[in-house]
């Protein structure tokens, strides 16, 4: 019998840019819901990821660091369940591969031209500081940026016309009911500042079902049951997914998203539950 039924394994801080806090959060609040519920739980830190990972029947991870999800790869061989599947963060981390794949799918993302601007971003590894996602008015430009970023190390780039019109922001958990969006444009939070290029949103009405299907669909594909993104709705109401990543921090649901991650981990795991007496 293993010391603990679930391993709740931390992200990096590298890996959380201005968002340490809130990836925290809402890894905490699964891990109390979790243990509400009777299951032992252990954590892991992946800022200590020399230390070996404990055995478990369920390993929980926001991690992106490559040794970590390697390491995680072996312990699904081994038959334990990983939630989110390492092979789907890799895939999420790597945004080249990531958009490659859900264009492959007929999912309806940005172009790679346009006549308003483009964003060259980092491909081979998600984005840990500003420099990483970056703006530039024209073709020229942009493939002068993505030189510049393949002389510092990046082997993948990925550019992408800008596209006009509502940011939104998403945050869903697949076979589970939870789905919410909000407007970054509204309150001008920001993690670094690019969400102001679409300016304030003019809440162009659109299909949420739409948008949710959209959304579940480069889950399944992408193996990130737990997942967030951007999109951009169109004026006719068309939307555009920009981004898509495993795990965000649920800052703005962050309770109902736990409960949520909560359903779907004892679901996916098969886990029996007990409820513990106050």
């Amino acid at each position: 019998m293993y010391d603990s039924q679930i391993v709740m394994i931390s992200r990096a801080h590298r890996y959380s840019p201005n968002s340490v806090e809130k990836d925290t959060a809402i890894l905490h609040e699964v891990g109390c819901r979790l243990l509400d519920k009777g299951l032992r739980i252990a954590t892991y830190s992946e800022d200590e990821k020399e230390k070996p990972l404990p055995q478990a029947e369920v390993y929980v991870t926001m991690g992106r660091d490559e040794t970590v999800l390697q390491e995680l790869k072996r312990k699904q061989q081994q038959g334990a369940i990983v939630i989110n599947s390492p092979e789907g963060i890799i895939t999420c981390c790597q945004r080249y591969q990531q958009m490659k794949m859900l264009e492959s799918a007929g999912i309806n993302v940005a172009p790679h031209k346009g006549n308003n601007g483009y964003w060259v971003k980092r491909g081979d590894a998600s984005a840990q500081t500003s420099a990483d996602v970056l703006f530039r008015p024209d073709y020229e430009s942009a493939m002068t940026t993505a030189n510049e970023m393949k002389a510092k190390g990046i082997t993948e780039i990925d550019i992408r016309a800008h596209i006009t019109g509502d940011l939104v922001k998403f945050y869903g958990v697949t076979d589970t009911d939870f789905f919410c969006y909000y407007y970054p444009g509204d309150d001008g939070q920001s993690k670094f500042g690019d969400e102001q290029r679409n300016g304030k949103p003019a809440h162009y009405p659109f299909d949420k079902k739409q948008l949710q299907q959209m959304a579940n669909q480069a889950a399944t594909l992408l193996q990130t049951g737990i997942y967030g993104g951007d999109c951009i709705i169109q004026p006719d109401g068309t939307p555009v997914l920009i981004d898509f990543n495993d795990w965000p921090s649920f800052s703005r649901c962050r309770t109902e998203a736990a409960q949520a991650i909560v359903e779907h981990i004892v679901q996916k795991a098969g886990l029996q539950t007990i409820k513990k007496r106050k």
